[in-house]
């Protein structure tokens, strides 16, 4: 499953994570609750007069606003994490283990309309505390709010585990064959409002230091491979270089959510990686 928009619009990728909410319904087209085609909204059924479709407009806009509202739980950026001017920042950190339902303030647990959820617990793997994330045909993300000036941190440096990658003939290049055991999914905020987001992978195939592109989104390759999973690996990403090998214009941004991805619904198997740390450097 890809976050790319492949239900979604383009277009400075808005909209890029296919579902709009945690609701566990069918999804519309373009990600978006009552998004024209596919029988959305429903038609009228022979007859009906012009003041009942209208009333009935109406109602599916309300609906509609009612579901996006519930979805979104109210939900704003609190506790935003910030540099405060160290050189080193600590974004995620699961050596002490703390509450997944509800999560502290400042993270956010993206699930999808059409798929179950990974399922995380806190454990600790060849002697490193990390939260385990497990994957069967499900897809999810586990979100944390940040506000980091990339011109201030350019290197994302992060400790991962594949136990169990993805197995499939499917190319990963493809939309059918867009999974991977875990990804970081990154959004940047420039100046003017526009965001851009991206994500870092794990290869199923792919090596080190390769891109793929689906529908124009863009995959940055930080690891991969059958002869790495098994072992703690420590990847360091300067993102400064990826952000202008991607967008060339090299337009000054804010990294605001990060977020750790695994999925395995397009493919579906089974997937098993961990995550000790994810941090920010100078």
């Amino acid at each position: 499953m890809s976050s790319e928009p492949n239900d979604a619009p383009t277009g400075n990728e808005i909209g890029s994570v296919r579902a709009t909410c945690s609701s566990r319904s069918d999804r519309t087209p373009d990600g978006r609750i009552g998004a024209q085609g596919q029988g959305w909204p429903p038609q009228p059924v022979g007859k009906i007069g012009v003041g009942k479709f209208q009333v009935c407009k109406t109602t599916l806009l309300l609906i509609t606003l009612m579901l996006l509202t519930a979805c979104d739980g109210g939900r704003e950026r609190t506790n935003v994490l910030t540099g405060d001017g160290q050189r080193e920042v600590t974004v995620m950190d699961f050596s002490a283990p703390f509450s997944l339902d509800p999560l502290p303030a400042g993270w956010y647990h993206r699930t999808f309309w059409t798929r179950g959820p990974m399922q995380m617990v806190f454990a600790v793997k060849d002697g490193v505390p990390a939260l385990r994330f497990e994957t069967s045909s499900t897809a999810s993300m586990l979100f944390r709010h940040v506000d980091l000036d990339l011109a201030d941190y350019q290197f994302l440096i992060w400790r991962w585990y594949i136990e169990e990658s993805i197995e499939s003939p499917l190319d990963e290049h493809t939309r059918e064959g867009d999974d991977h055991p875990a990804r970081l999914f990154l959004v940047f905020r420039m100046a003017a409002g526009e965001e851009r987001r991206m994500e870092i992978i794990w290869g199923n195939k792919l090596k080190a230091g390769d891109y793929k592109y689906i529908g124009g989104f863009p995959h940055y390759v930080a690891d991969g491979g059958s002869e790495n999973i098994r072992q703690w690996r420590t990847a360091e990403v300067d993102l400064r270089e990826v952000y202008r090998h991607i967008w060339p214009d090299g337009a000054p941004a804010h990294l605001i959510d990060i977020a750790i991805f695994c999925d395995s619904d397009e493919t579906h198997g089974n997937t098993v990686s961990y995550f000790a740390d994810v941090k920010l450097r100078r």
